[in-house]
């Protein structure tokens, strides 16, 4: 048997492996797109994020502009803030009210619209110098909300937004605020991804107004991306990856990720998943052996007495263990059958019997067909659990043969004939699996034909006793039937020993001479002409051929009985 259970295991084994590094691999495939994919979608989102972030404190800035210069007279007011003492602009603020009915102080205006925004962190206004002094700022806080003037101040506010004159379109001056850098940082680390990731906003203005990092990102990143936007030169980050978005009011959005970072990360992944599959894979192919071990080494020692015995070690035994398994069994019944078959041997060497027919039914009386069956079948059965279908289809075949053998039908059909020779040369074929082929066609119309049982198959054992070299690598033997009206014909022919024409002679004269007395047990070509001749009469004719280079050829010809004449088509077994 070329594929034994070892070697059946080991397969199993190649196949588990080549399954799971199949799916690490899809593994680690998918790992790298998803985490290219949760880079993508991260930044995607802190672009959505960060322009609903500058679009809405943006329109603060400019709504609170428009409100302050929808009036004139309120650009006024703040001038007169500038200018005078606080206590000479609380009094110009009421005697303004009284002229015009409406009371206007920038200090209450600033602390309302600052406790109406607490994310804002800053308000800033400065003046054009022709409205106010050089150098005074109004700053405003969430500690100082009304706020204060301030001088020598320059400021650089998050977002501005210029104060236009409604009278003469002029610009008077300049609002800014700073917002709460915290809250923009929280809705972007709701995204992390944890991809070595730096999302940094700049102004129209390129001064850096938020600079987020996720937690994967070390100090060091962050201070060369910091550094990179202050002088605005992104190309010395030779080691990152920059993509800039434009967003609305000319901000601009710079994504930075580090590639040393985003290498080493993805090798952990990888690793990861490697490892992991490794770890899968050895412990199923650990657990594979481990639970067949047992198995493979018991039905290896059934083989292994098997194979002995038939080298004629007819005294060989299974060891049997205590345990209640099938392959326990199986040997049991495997020696059972050996001790029965060593007594009937004993018991044929001892009986001397003058006919075939005798010594054959003899032999049956002592053999058990139905226990013979049994067993066979329990091994087939056992061989196909093993997983070993070729040891299985072989005690098939050989089950078929002693079927064959116990059956005392004297009549049986070509069909079956030649399908017991196929099971018999197949036998053959297993020892010699790289060294023998053959080839068996039927014609569908005479293969219900009855003929005498056995007529075919001496011939074909004569060939594998005489002419069969299996030192060769070619040998073949052929069996075809066909019709030619109710003209019937069988060639045997086979690539073996060949026959000089001398001996090609002889035998086709010895086998057409009466069988004498001592040979009514024959079972060679002389009894096989002599049962076919009777059988079907004047019609019958046998003959051998042989080139003298290599094989013989058996030709068998006779007429259809019933003269039944039907088609062409053949049947064919090849091997």
């Amino acid at each position: 048997m070329k594929l034994n259970f070892r070697r059946l295991m080991q397969i199993y084994t190649v196949v588990l492996l080549v399954l799971g590094l199949g799916i690490t691999t899809v593994g680690i495939v998918s790992s790298v797109s998803s985490y290219q994919s949760s880079l993508e979608q991260a930044e995607n989102m802190a672009t959505q994020r960060a322009t609903e972030t500058v679009t809405r404190y943006q329109t603060i800035a400019d709504d609170y502009a428009a409100n302050i210069t929808s009036d004139g007279r309120r650009l006024t007011n703040i001038a007169q803030y500038f200018a005078l003492s606080p206590a000479a602009y609380a009094q110009y603020a009421i005697t303004q009210s009284q002229g015009e009915g409406q009371y206007y102080n920038w200090s209450n205006e600033s602390s309302t619209f600052m406790m109406q925004h607490p994310e804002v962190k800053r308000l800033t206004l400065t003046l054009n110098v022709t409205k106010a002094k050089a150098g005074q700022v109004f700053v405003a806080t969430q500690k100082k909300k009304e706020g204060q003037l301030l001088t020598n101040q320059t400021v650089s506010p998050d977002f501005s937004t210029s104060l236009i004159n409604p009278t003469d379109a002029t610009i008077d001056g300049t609002l800014g605020i700073d917002y709460d850098r915290s809250t923009l940082d929280q809705q972007l680390a709701a995204i992390d991804a944890r991809a070595h990731l730096q999302v940094l906003v700049l102004n129209n203005s390129g001064v850096l107004v938020n600079h987020f990092s996720d937690s994967s990102v070390d100090k060091n990143e962050r201070a060369l991306a910091t550094k990179a936007a202050k002088n605005d030169d992104f190309g010395k980050l030779h080691d990152f990856t920059v993509e800039k978005k434009e967003l609305p009011n000319e901000f601009t959005l710079i994504f930075v990720v580090s590639r040393s970072g985003m290498r080493a990360l993805m090798f952990w992944r990888v690793a990861s998943i490697a490892l992991l599959g490794l770890f899968v894979l050895a412990l199923l192919s650990a657990l594979l052996w481990v639970t067949f071990g047992r198995y493979r080494v018991q039905l290896n020692t059934i083989l292994a007495t098997v194979k002995t015995v038939g080298n004629g070690d007819l005294k060989a035994r299974v060891p049997v263990t205590v345990d209640q398994s099938d392959l326990s069994e199986l040997g049991d019944g495997i020696n059972r059958m050996l001790g029965d078959i060593d007594q009937y041997i004993y018991t044929i060497y001892q009986l001397r019997i003058a006919q075939q027919e005798a010594n054959i039914k003899a032999l049956q009386a002592q053999i058990n067909p139905h226990f013979m069956s049994n067993t066979l079948e329990y091994i087939r059965m056992a061989a196909l659990d093993a997983d070993q279908p070729e040891l299985a289809n072989v005690v098939y075949n050989f089950a078929a043969l002693l079927r064959n053998n116990t059956d005392f039908s004297p009549l049986t059909t070509i069909q079956h004939e030649l399908d017991f020779i196929d099971k018999y040369v197949f036998l053959y074929q297993v020892r010699f699996p790289d060294r023998l082929a053959y080839q068996i066609t039927v014609d569908p119309t005479i293969a219900a034909l009855s003929i005498p049982k056995f007529s075919f198959q001496p011939l074909v054992e004569n060939y594998f006793v005489h002419g069969v070299d299996f030192s060769r690598g070619d040998n073949v033997i052929r069996i075809k039937s066909w019709r030619e009206g109710d003209l019937i014909t069988i060639s045997i022919a086979n690539n073996g020993k060949p026959l000089a024409l001398d001996e090609v002679q002889s035998l086709n004269k010895r086998m057409k001479e009466p069988l004498a007395g001592d040979q009514s047990t024959s079972i060679g070509i002389q009894n096989v002409y002599s049962r076919l001749a009777d059988y079907f009469g004047d019609s019958f004719n046998m003959f051998m051929t042989s080139d003298g280079l290599r094989g013989v050829q058996t030709t068998i010809q006779f007429r259809d009985p019933a003269a039944d004449k039907g088609g062409h088509d053949e049947k064919s077994n090849d091997r």
